[in-house]
């Protein structure tokens, strides 16, 4: 499987949040019940267009700095270059089988970083057919600076506690995230 890291392009949106929504129930579908994924669903081209709109904000760049805040946020996907599409199947809503064409993205990340803070992975989803390719870590080296990090996860999801913890995350502190328990998974350096 052959692939390039590189920022997402605004007409790949929809395809960033159908990634994003499978890959939330490849990991919690035992976790949230049916209607927090429908309700997913249903904002999915609403958030599509919003994360376009910021895209095409960022001259192709997929990176800024908020002007108040003096926030830095930055995307990235693995995506395909063997000419081959990736296709979702997973299972909708309503209990129907569907599959979608995301044709070329494997992988997705997203990082934030307010000042004197330390940067924030706030997304790194993969297709369960990327699991195990290097495309995490891939991802995951290009998206964050070397340097102080963290992120939060779903004490449920042990496959991605175990891949934080392998990349130099350790567990700092209990949250909560839509009223499930989560851990803040924190790295001192790289």
């Amino acid at each position: 499987m052959d692939y390039e890291i590189r920022p997402p392009r605004p007409e790949e949106a929809p395809a960033w949040e159908k990634l994003r929504l499978v890959s939330w129930r490849e990991a919690y579908s035992e976790t949230f019940n049916p209607h927090m994924f429908k309700v997913q669903e249903e904002q999915l081209s609403a958030r599509a267009q919003g994360f376009a709109d910021w895209l095409a904000s960022t001259g192709g760049t997929a990176q800024d700095v908020q002007a108040q805040l003096g926030q830095k946020r930055r995307a990235l996907v693995a995506a395909r270059t063997d000419g081959e599409s990736s296709m979702l199947t997973g299972q909708r809503a309503d209990g129907r089988q569907a599959s979608s064409d995301i044709s070329p993205l494997l992988g997705i990340a997203f990082a934030s970083q307010m000042p004197t803070e330390p940067q924030r992975l706030e997304m790194l989803y993969l297709l369960p057919q990327a699991f195990g390719t290097g495309i995490a870590q891939a991802l995951m080296n290009q998206i964050l600076e070397p340097g102080p990090a963290e992120v939060e996860v779903l004490t449920a999801n042990a496959r991605a506690i175990r891949f934080y913890e392998k990349e130099g995350f350790s567990i700092s502190r209990t949250e909560e995230f839509a009223g499930r328990k989560s851990y803040i998974m924190t790295r001192k350096t790289l």
